[in-house]
């Protein structure tokens, strides 16, 4: 390319105002997943899991150009558990290279979360779903963690032990 033509390693505006949460929309669909779409940016469901159901919410945030997926568990936290529970998130989270826990002390509940910013580009389909099912299978790794810990009176470092055993052969 000559120095008349720069290169096309931008988005232009047309493509950038393509709204991500009509990409989450369209994975969602083509999933056969049930959905609320209660604003322009945000997008919420509820997808069962092996364990528990999940509350999934995706907002996009104009102002910074990013989308965040948001994952709610259904337990509530006891007080008396709150400790451990913390220290459980903070070993669970020294494993994820991707999004992190939070303990929402006002609910007792406990969230997952990860952003993806996307200034100047566009989010692709595949990009969505890997959002969606790399959220679910971590979510999915760790809640029987949360429930050791929650129901069984576990401490937190066994219960992230017994979650990152790897079983050999066949019972």
């Amino acid at each position: 390319m000559g120095q008349d033509s720069p290169a096309r390693n931008f988005v232009t505006q047309a493509e950038r105002r393509i709204n991500p949460i009509d990409v989450v929309e369209a994975v969602l669909r083509a999933r056969a997943y049930a959905y609320e779409r209660a604003a322009d940016d945000q997008l919420s469901l509820i997808s069962g899991g092996n364990w528990t159901d999940y509350r999934i919410g995706f907002n996009y945030l104009p102002d910074c150009e990013g989308l965040q997926i948001t994952l709610l568990f259904d337990p509530r936290v006891p007080e008396r558990r709150a400790g451990e529970v913390m220290l459980l998130l903070a070993l669970i989270n020294a494993q994820n290279w991707l999004g992190h826990f939070d303990f929402w002390d006002e609910e007792r509940v406990i969230a997952f979360r990860y952003g993806m910013p996307l200034r100047g580009a566009r989010l692709s389909r595949a990009q969505c779903e890997d959002m969606l099912d790399l959220t679910l299978e971590t979510c999915e790794a760790f809640f029987p963690a949360l429930q050791y810990v929650l129901w069984a009176g576990m401490s937190a470092r066994d219960a992230v032990r017994a979650c990152l055993l790897e079983t050999k052969g066949e019972a």
